[in-house]
């Protein structure tokens, strides 16, 4: 056992009976590879599964901030965590888990698109019988891309968006046509044993990574357990697991 993660158990989730409950996640979906990856180490030394939840930022917004839901720790990106703090709805520690970019999928069976250049992205946005992303923090970005090299005005038409990454994912795999789909790379990654076919990064250029962070949720039902769970998080092999989930 790693010293300093057993010493957080003992100390953060094994000090008495009340510490040792779960303590349940709510995170953007982005980094979900590498975040059971992390969660599993956990699980391991703990003895117990960690409930985890997963969303796009703007649907744990809306959780957090309209329905009121209640989770012990929250994994989302920086400008969200900071407006939960302003409001109050997390305490003040927080951990950086890490990046993750944004890429291309293509469905089972359908020919890889050229993007090794700004230029051939163009080309490939123009060729495709449609183009699918979603709606959330990097479908924002996936579309001002888009717009900024001026592609989108003329593609706009065969757009498909959904809620989230999940959903373009599923389009994909049931998609017969020339459709190419746009996500962050960690969730096409969740679906190349289904078959989907990963195209590649953004060409560098174009390319937008994304920041997530964990904090404590203010009022969590078991803080103990949860400021522990951050704290493992930090940790060196908490992020060695993280970036063999493609969590940078």
């Amino acid at each position: 056992m790693n010293r300093s993660f057993g010493l957080l158990c003992l100390m953060g989730v094994f000090m008495n009976n009340a510490a040792a409950q779960d303590a349940t996640v709510l995170s953007a979906g982005a980094v979900e590879p590498g975040l059971r990856a992390a969660l599993a180490l956990y699980e391991k030394e703990i003895g117990r599964k960690v409930p985890v939840s997963f969303n796009t930022a703007p649907q744990i917004r809306e959780r957090v901030e309209k329905k009121g839901d209640q989770f012990d720790v929250l994994i989302v990106p920086p400008a969200v965590m900071d407006a939960f703090a302003e409001s109050g709805r997390v305490e003040a520690q927080r951990v950086m888990l890490g990046r993750v970019g944004q890429g291309l999928a293509v469905r089972p069976g359908a020919p890889v698109p050229d993007l090794s250049s700004v230029d051939a992205l163009k080309r490939a946005m123009l060729e495709a019988e449609s183009v699918v992303f979603n709606r959330a923090t990097g479908g924002q970005y996936i579309e001002s891309m888009l717009r900024k090299i001026g592609v989108y005005d003329q593609i706009e038409k065969k757009t498909t968006r959904y809620a989230s990454a999940a959903e373009v994912m599923d389009h994909l795999l049931k998609g017969q046509g020339g459709e190419i789909g746009f996500a962050p790379m960690t969730e096409i990654m969740l679906y190349r044993e289904k078959g989907l076919r990963f195209a590649g990064p953004l060409p560098a250029q174009v390319q937008r990574y994304n920041a997530y962070v964990a904090s404590p949720m203010r009022g969590a039902r078991n803080a103990q357990a949860a400021a522990a769970l951050v704290t493992f998080l930090g940790t060196p092999a908490a992020k060695a697991a993280l970036v063999g989930g493609g969590v940078e």
